[in-house]
């Protein structure tokens, strides 16, 4: 009974808390692009966004009891940001009709029904696999052990993981609170944060990142259900047969899934290009450089290096985006986007420099 409850609150925490989160920024998507994926990537982009809020003063200024201080209040942020989706979820049905008929059509045809069927078992095996074979390999030893000290000691990267013993703040990986939230993830649950990482967290991360090549293919196929198929399955593909070296993101992704890196590589960045194509391909759109904004901060979960390219891009794409459509404007939101992650840039050059 004890393991049921336990599997039943990570579910909880990895598919349902997201999903009731992205309500709120879920309005500033169009109708059409409102879809259960839709709603879930976004409220993932806010979720990480407040954790980092949250965690990155926690780190800084908390020596000891930090992680049970950093779970304390972000839990009861989340728990407000899920209880006012769920009652604007039921306050607005209409606005979020299109939750459940974007993402399952009625009707569908023969070979839709093959391709379907296909990237089904192309996905479940990548499931498989990733939770049945783990793949170690030395960053283990360092990221895996960060969230284990702090889910164990109540501390935040002040002790050193090679050593055991208590050590100045690495500053250098200490704003990328990545194992930290997977620690977070296995003390609501109950669950080692070593079995989060390595079997929980990559099942999650996979399907979310598939989520989000969903509705990337929703834009660049407006709406064709047979193109969009055909697409996740040449992703699919793509990821599997990807590891043509041990930098490559799709090595990243079916390897390293729980690590930073690799949901810098194989999600914060896509997720620039899936708002910037709902933005291109409809005008009354802008409101969604309020989401990058939260994107630019929540890269910093995956990586430091990560908010930088993040913020590059978003300003590079804001400038097509703004030539395509004569509006310089644009350019401008796209960069007051930028600010949240530059503020983490600056944090992270202060704190490295104290």
């Amino acid at each position: 009974e004890m393991i049921v409850l336990q599997i039943l609150m990570l579910i909880f925490c990895i598919v349902i808390l997201p999903f009731g989160i992205g309500v709120l920024p879920g309005r500033w998507l169009k109708k059409e692009d409102r879809t259960l994926t839709g709603i879930w990537i976004s409220g993932y982009l806010v979720l990480f966004a407040l954790f980092e809020l949250v965690g990155i003063p926690v780190v800084l200024f908390t020596v000891y009891h930090g992680f049970s201080r950093l779970c304390l209040i972000f839990g009861l942020l989340a728990g407000v940001g899920f209880l006012a989706g769920v009652v604007q979820l039921l306050k607005k049905k209409e606005d979020y009709s299109s939750l459940w008929e974007g993402s399952f059509p009625e009707k569908r045809t023969v070979e839709e029904w093959v391709y379907l069927v296909l990237f089904a078992l192309l996905l479940g095996f990548q499931l498989y696999m990733a939770f049945t074979r783990a793949s170690f390999d030395g960053d283990d030893a360092y990221y895996g052990v960060q969230g284990l000290i702090a889910q164990q000691q109540d501390t935040l990267y002040r002790i050193n993981p090679n050593t055991g013993r208590s050590a100045p703040l690495d500053i250098r990986h200490a704003l990328a609170l990545m194992p930290i939230y997977e620690a977070f993830l296995g003390k609501m649950s109950g669950i080692h944060a070593t079995i989060i990482a390595h079997s929980a967290a990559p099942i999650g991360l996979i399907l979310l990142t598939y989520a989000l090549y969903f509705q990337i293919g929703r834009k660049l196929f407006l709406g064709k259900r047979t193109e969009i198929l055909r697409f996740l399955i040449l992703m699919a593909l793509f990821q599997i047969f990807g590891n043509v070296s041990i930098y490559t993101s799709e090595t990243f992704f079916l390897t390293r899934t729980w690590q930073g890196k690799s949901l810098c590589g194989n999600f914060m960045i896509p997720a620039i290009f899936w708002l910037y194509l709902c933005m291109f391909r409809g005008e009354a759109q802008q409101k969604l450089f309020f989401l990058l904004a939260f994107l630019n901060l929540a890269s910093g979960i995956s990586s430091s290096l990560g908010v930088l390219l993040t913020c590059l891009l978003t300003a590079g794409l804001g400038l097509l985006l703004a030539v395509s459509k004569k509006r310089p404007g644009i350019l401008v939101k796209a960069c007051l986007s930028c600010v949240p992650g530059a503020a983490y840039m600056l944090t992270y050059l202060i704190a490295s420099h104290m």
